[in-house]
């Protein structure tokens, strides 16, 4: 949500490299807004607009 990089969440959580990205799929929810950003960015990269018109 906040665009931090997962090693970082990983060590201010306290995980193990090993099983972070569990913990992390355990620990994150991913909200219809943050996915609509995320598609609205790639959008952007691929054609230019967001297509939010």
């Amino acid at each position: 949500m906040l665009g931090v990089p997962d090693v970082i969440v990983d060590a201010v959580m306290g995980w193990e490299p090993g099983g972070a990205a569990r913990m992390r799929a355990r620990s994150m929810h991913v909200t219809g807004p943050m996915l609509r950003k995320v598609a609205d960015q790639v959008g952007e990269k691929l054609w230019g607009s967001s297509g939010a018109e």
